[in-house]
């Protein structure tokens, strides 16, 4: 079995020993439909009978559960094919809707992996044209490679795949410059974090600072989230918006989602995707509204991320 140096091992047994051995022709890229770490990814994948080759967090954290050339479980029938041949899968962490975008580490570390399976494997510098064919891909490609259809990655991800992700490897593997992508420039990566404390009033708007009020300055159009920890009184309403702050002073505003708090720390995220007009820069707010009338305790934003694409 293959161990990928850049990666933390975290060997998933009694799998890594037992499951048969495969000939890796093939690299699928999932997200896992959840803002969890690699180790984290471990835990659920030793406690059921699913797994996947490598895992991924938003920050960049990599693990490796399964050798490359062992059958792991997450693609079907590309697991392993009836020559030997089957494909190797790396989840991803994102949110639960499948929505967002890869973020910048993400990105770096997929194709890092995707460099190391062609020099090592020699899969096949192509986006795989059949489900059996040599190459890489994403989940919902090919219906071969989910019991039930799907939409992983996501349409985000999808394009970055196809735009950004893939020419990448391909363009480090063979040692050039990469291409950029038809259509227009490469996005630029949103990456933001922030631990201040910031307080939220009952039913009161706040905008959030991530490195600034201003997440995205210059942009033509965007696809972003932002991933709060909120502590508020259980039950409550917490309501996220992104908005376009103009230079004269008036704004667009953007559509209201909502999440409801839990007991303790509540870990909410919300995404838009749209186009931005000249001198308009992408800010967000939030704010929540009470369980209960006469509730009056404030609320407190304890971390902050951002994280995203724009075109400029």
């Amino acid at each position: 079995m293959a161990w990928y140096p850049g990666a933390t091992k975290m060997e998933l047994q009694p799998e890594s020993d037992d499951q048969p051995a495969i000939r890796p022709t093939q690299f699928i890229l999932h997200s896992m439909g959840a803002p969890w770490t690699a180790r984290r990814l471990y835990e659920y994948w030793r406690d059921s009978n699913l797994e996947s080759h490598f895992g991924l967090g938003y920050d960049g954290d990599l693990a490796q559960y399964i050798g490359t050339q062992t059958r792991a479980d997450a693609n079907y029938r590309a697991n392993r094919r009836p020559d030997g041949t089957g494909a190797v899968s790396i989840e991803t962490a994102s949110n639960t809707d499948h929505t967002d975008p890869w973020n910048a580490r993400q990105i770096e570390r997929l194709v890092e992996v995707g460099v190391w399976l062609h020099q090592y494997h020699g899969l096949p510098l192509r986006i795989c044209g059949a489900w059996d064919e040599p190459g890489y891909g994403y989940h919902r490609l090919f219906p071969e490679w989910s019991t039930s259809g799907t939409a992983c990655p996501g349409d985000a991800r999808v394009a970055q795949f196809r735009d950004v992700v893939f020419p990448a490897i391909a363009a480090r593997a063979s040692g050039r410059p990469a291409d950029p992508p038809q259509g227009g420039a490469a996005p630029r990566t949103l990456g933001e974090y922030s631990d201040a404390r910031t307080a939220l009033a009952p039913g009161a708007w706040t905008t959030l600072s991530v490195n600034g009020e201003a997440l995205i300055s210059g942009a033509k159009a965007y696809t972003a989230t932002v991933f709060l920890t909120v502590s508020v009184p259980a039950g409550s309403t917490l309501q996220g918006r992104f908005y376009h702050q103009r230079p004269d002073g008036s704004r667009w505003d953007g559509p209201i989602v909502e999440r409801i708090a839990t007991v303790g720390a509540s870990f909410v995220d919300f995404t838009h995707q749209g186009s931005v007009s000249d001198g308009e820069t992408v800010r967000f707010e939030a704010c929540y509204d009470p369980p209960a009338p006469g509730v009056r305790d404030p609320g407190t934003v304890s971390t902050s991320r951002a994280r995203g694409l724009y075109w400029t």
